[in-house]
């Protein structure tokens, strides 16, 4: 053959030779797609979500009832009702063993709104706070509002929960409702200022912190139960130092030691029957009564005191008392004058016993005035006017008033009369003077 010679065949090593083999039969083929049904298979979160059922509003409702509303009927701590209701309120009152009990009784006693949950009365009732609320207190309401809100919420969109009608005996508290406002913390605190807090003045000078250094230094701060210008932490201290015994209240030391019916360091402050021990007696009694659940009916109750008072640094003196009346009780009532004669009733008194020895008797005078009188706003500046008064005596020559501490002494213990003319000018060194009259 005649030209050029054809070109060498160039000879490639056989591995190279299959190499390029199985890249170039690679290089035409395209990926097949993964199957749909490859694509779509679930991940493990999507199977548990597929797997759960959601609850219906009864199951619903139903949880919430017996994890955060059943548990509060079966706690022995009381609930946040407590703070505003020393008895008789308990938000157990409005729990029933079962939800389908709990929640008809409810509408019925139309403590649920079922149109407006948020606005359901009980919902409003357990969100009431005192002005100073505590803060475990406060916390223990707010977990309250909580759980019957959620479960509230939950509970009205069941049908048959709105379908069931209420049974038995209406539910919430069984007392009537002047039970209920006498055992408010807010009554309870007033009845405390107005018989012990206006008293506590006679016991300053041992038992309050502004005055009694020395009592601190020997027998320890225990011994200043009086709080400046706190009637309700005063209150609270007494409780928490068991000065008063709720379960046998004539045995409260608040009442023993004044009396000396124990020893007392600072000597004594009041007899039994005298006026200081019935006012002490009126709310140490009352607030027993009310803490042992003893009064179911309003007729119970006790009576309001017709006449309120307030002690004062006003001192009297009557001398020239016969020592046969020694260790007796006197009480001497102030009347003062008026352009009609001497008020209709007294605006002072004071009681005591009497000193034989010396042959007089001297104690401060505390101001008195009818409930709800124009003088029962004036005596808070513990001032008496100057001026012409008539004084009173009578005193307890038969023992009476240690057998009947409620006992008042009357014109059977009447023992004269005396008229005087003071400025009544404050202070133990500025005391006024009377002599005893005589027969």
């Amino acid at each position: 053959m005649s030209g050029s010679p054809c070109p060498p065949v160039r000879r490639w090593p056989v591995p190279v030779l299959l190499a390029l083999s199985v890249a170039l039969s690679a290089c035409g083929q395209t990926t097949e797609p993964r199957s749909t049904a490859a694509a779509s298979e679930p991940t493990g979160k999507q199977l548990s979500s597929k797997s759960e059922q959601q609850p219906t509003s009864t199951e619903t409702s139903l949880a919430l009832f017996e994890k955060r509303i059943l548990p509060l009927l079966q706690s022995p701590k009381p609930s946040s009702c407590a703070e505003c209701h020393l008895s008789g309120v308990d938000l157990k009152d409005y729990i029933r063993p079962t939800q389908q009990e709990t929640f008809s009784s409810l509408v019925a006693a139309g403590m649920i709104d079922v149109q407006q949950p948020d606005e359901s009365k009980l919902l409003k009732f357990i969100s009431r706070r005192p002005p100073q609320p505590g803060l475990i207190t406060e916390k223990v309401r707010q977990q309250e509002y909580a759980a019957f809100r959620a479960w509230i919420q939950t509970a009205v969109k069941d049908p048959q929960l709105l379908s069931s009608k209420s049974k038995g005996a209406p539910i919430g508290p069984q007392l009537p409702d002047e039970v209920i406002r006498h055992a408010r913390q807010d009554r309870v605190l007033a009845s405390f200022i107005e018989n012990i807090w206006t008293e506590v003045g006679r016991c300053a000078a041992c038992h309050s912190p502004d005055r009694n250094q020395k009592q601190v230094k020997k027998h320890g701060d225990q011994v200043s139960w009086i709080k400046l210008n706190d009637p309700r932490a005063t209150l609270n201290y007494m409780l928490e130092a068991d000065l008063i015994n709720t379960k046998q209240p004539a045995q409260s030391l608040l009442l023993r030691k004044p009396t000396l019916q124990v020893e007392h360091g600072g000597g004594q402050k009041m007899v039994v029957g005298d006026r200081s021990y019935k006012q002490f007696r009126r709310f140490i009694d009352d607030y027993a009564a009310i803490v042992q659940g003893k009064y179911s009916q309003a007729k119970q109750l006790p009576k309001q005191d017709n006449e309120v008072s307030v002690v004062t640094d006003i001192w009297l003196k009557l001398e020239g008392v016969p020592a046969k009346f020694d260790k007796q009780l006197l009480q001497i009532d102030l009347y003062r004058a008026t352009d009609a004669g001497w008020s209709p009733y007294r605006v002072a008194t004071s009681d005591r016993p009497i000193f034989g020895p010396k042959n007089l008797w001297q104690h401060s005078l505390s101001l008195t005035a009818p409930r709800d009188s124009k003088w029962a706003q004036e005596i808070k500046n513990k001032q008496l006017p100057p001026g012409r008064y008539l004084l009173k005596l009578y005193i307890d020559r038969r023992g009476k008033l240690q057998q009947d501490y409620t006992a008042e002494l009357n014109d059977e213990d009447f023992v004269g009369q005396v008229e005087i003319e003071s400025r009544w000018r404050p202070g133990y060194g500025a005391m006024t003077k009377a002599k005893f009259p005589t027969p």
